[in-house]
């Protein structure tokens, strides 16, 4: 299941962990493992476009969708 509130305090906890983000990508990578649990909470796309879901001074996290067909 995924939760966008916990998926982002996994990405703002682990940003200051390592300047490499290697942990960051590791929180995202974790997530899209499951594509219809973020469709479920975020719902499914009905157009293309870039949507904020969370922004800072050191971290912003975009939705980037796209629509086939």
């Amino acid at each position: 299941m995924f939760d966008l509130d916990r998926f982002i305090e996994d990405c703002r906890a682990a940003v200051p962990e390592d300047p490499s983000y290697k942990a960051a990508h590791e929180v995202v990578a974790r997530a899209n493992a499951n594509p219809g649990a973020i469709l479920a909470e975020l719902g499914e796309p009905t157009r293309a476009g870039v949507t904020a879901l969370y922004k800072s001074d050191t971290l912003t996290i975009l939705n980037v969708a796209g629509v086939s067909g």
